[in-house]
């Protein structure tokens, strides 16, 4: 097991791990952030959407893509922490949907893993990064790479 990577709670729908400065939740589907913080919507998502394994183009509703979302991953406040704090106890997540992400070749992982993890950097940057730029990125880097070596020690990933 990789050190300061510990899985805190594992079920049959995710896996949590506390990574610090957030969780990391790996989940099957799109529905398991929902299913983990027993919601229906959070940040503009719904659950319903969030069945849709593809966004469905057929039926566009008006002004967007279609009657679904397509989740690969998505990171932002825990749902309950009202005050925007990230911090404990409500520290920020990110998800993985590995229903979706094991899809992908193995650069187009790492390229999805990174581009969470810098939507976490710039979150936990409070979505300044202005001065702080190679900081931001080196930080988004270096938890992208404990991600995938967490992801591929667990074969849920090449």
């Amino acid at each position: 097991m990789n050190k300061g990577l510990k899985i805190t709670s594992r079920s049959p729908v995710f896996n949590k791990t506390d990574m610090g400065d957030y969780v990391l939740i790996i989940g099957k589907n799109a529905t398991d952030i929902f299913k983990y913080y027993n919601v229906e919507e959070m940040h503009g998502l719904n659950r319903a959407d969030a069945q849709a394994e593809e966004v469905d183009m057929t039926t566009p509703k008006k002004g967007d893509q279609g009657n679904g979302v397509y989740l690969y991953g998505l990171t932002n406040y825990d749902p309950k922490d009202k005050k925007l704090t990230a911090k404990d106890p409500y520290k920020p997540f990110l998800f993985l949907n590995m229903g979706t992400l094991k899809r992908y070749n193995e650069y187009e992982q790492n390229t999805a893993v990174m581009h969470e993890t810098m939507h976490m950097s710039i979150l936990l940057n409070n979505w300044n990064i202005k001065d702080k730029e190679e900081e931001a990125i080196t930080y988004a880097e270096d938890e992208a790479n404990k991600i995938i070596k967490k992801l591929k020690s667990s074969k849920l990933i090449k």
